[in-house]
C-alpha cells in the first residue's frame, strides 16, 4: 500500500517532466520555418537544413534584443511534414505558394 502512494506520484511527476522539457513550437514559428523552407531551391535535407540556418541566423540584427536561433528539431518537423506529402503534391508546392498552403495545411496551421 505505501508503495503505490509514492509510485504514483512518482510517475505523475515524471511525466509533468517530460511534458515540460519537450519543445512546445508555437504555429507562427512554424508558419516561418514553413515560409523558410519553400524559399529554399531543393537539395538535400542536410543543404536545405543548413540554408534555412543560415538565412535566420544572419537575419539577427546587431542590436536585437532577442535573436533568433535555428532551432534543429522544428527544422526537421517542416522537413518531415514535406516528406509527408504525396508526390503530386511535391510537385504542386514547386510554386512559392502553394508549397506555403499545403505545408500549413499538414501541419494543420490556419493560413495567415
Amino acid at each position: 500500500m505505501v508503495k503505490l502512494k509514492v509510485i504514483i506520484p512518482a510517475v505523475i511527476i515524471l511525466c509533468t517532466a517530460v511534458w515540460w522539457l519537450m519543445p512546445h513550437f508555437s504555429d507562427q514559428d512554424k508558419a516561418y520555418y514553413v515560409s523558410l523552407y519553400c524559399l529554399q531551391p531543393t537539395g538535400s535535407d542536410q543543404q536545405i537544413q543548413a540554408r534555412m540556418q543560415q538565412t535566420i541566423e544572419n537575419n539577427n540584427q546587431d542590436y536585437a534584443l532577442k535573436k533568433r536561433h535555428f532551432s534543429p528539431m522544428l527544422g526537421k518537423h517542416i522537413q518531415d511534414a514535406w516528406d509527408r506529402l504525396t508526390p503530386d503534391q511535391q510537385q504542386q508546392a514547386q510554386q512559392r505558394d502553394n508549397c506555403t498552403r499545403l505545408l500549413l495545411e499538414k501541419l494543420n496551421i490556419p493560413a495567415p
